[in-house]
């Protein structure tokens, strides 16, 4: 199977190489081809909600024209951004289509990671998971989530959970608050703020081990938070890289 990993520059951008490491060590031990760009722009998909159209179209045909060469089976990525924007904005603003399905990690390893299930070893921690805004409220596409961090023997997964979900007959997930990674670009004056306070609000009450978030961005907006509170008892994870660890 050949890979095509979305998102790799973001991931170093921010920071967050022990993630692309995690993601890069599962897809070895699956022994998928994986490919990715070199020259990948940060935050392509961003260009769309900033407005930015003068560039809109020499991006992304730039990144379809990447696809074609590559030719890979599936595109997966940590931001679930560009999964949405190549499935709605871009073939109806620009016309646009890819050769190949592009969808969240969490899709593509509840997939892959049912076959290695009695592979996989017990991670005995309570962990919290924060379902990121465009996958969950946006593409309602939650479930993948849970169904990967299932496959984890004795890890006990806690969400945020929203008063009248329930009597509105939705899921929580749809619900779930935004740990103000975002903030940086839109309102960075509010952004220590924000992500003190999801910390100090949302995460700390449900007490977990770990915590983190479906998506990249949200992920690297719990860790800045946890730095910010200065809390110490929570360490930030992504969900790869449980798997990776439970992973024998």
């Amino acid at each position: 199977m050949k890979v095509l990993l979305a998102g790799r520059a973001n991931l170093l951008h921010t920071n967050q190489e022990d993630v692309l490491d995690s993601i890069l060590s599962l897809m070895d031990k699956l022994g998928v081809e994986l490919f990715y760009i070199e020259d990948e722009k940060v935050c392509m998909e961003a260009a769309i909600n900033l407005g930015i159209t003068d560039k809109m179209r020499e991006l992304f045909e730039s990144f379809k024209k990447r696809v074609d060469e590559i030719k890979p089976d599936v595109i997966v990525s940590a931001y679930a951004a560009g999964v949405a924007k190549w499935r709605r904005e871009i073939p109806e603003m620009l016309g646009l289509k890819l050769s190949a399905p592009y969808i969240h990690l969490t899709h593509f390893f509840a997939d892959q990671l049912k076959k290695h299930r009695d592979e996989l070893k017990p991670f005995p921690h309570r962990y919290f998971l924060q379902h990121g805004c465009t996958l969950g409220r946006k593409l309602g596409e939650y479930e993948p989530a849970r169904q990967v961090l299932s496959l984890v023997p004795e890890i006990d997964v806690v969400e945020e959970k929203y008063p009248t979900a329930e009597i509105e007959g939705m899921d929580d997930a749809l619900f779930n608050s935004c740990p103000g990674s975002w903030l940086n670009f839109a309102q960075p004056e509010l952004g220590d703020y924000v992500k003190e306070n999801y910390i100090l609000d949302v995460v700390l009450p449900l007490q977990p081990e770990y915590a983190g978030s479906t998506c990249a961005n949200g992920h690297f907006g719990i860790r800045q938070g946890l730095e910010i509170a200065e809390v110490e008892e929570i360490k930030p994870l992504y969900f790869t890289q449980i798997l990776d660890q439970v992973w024998r």
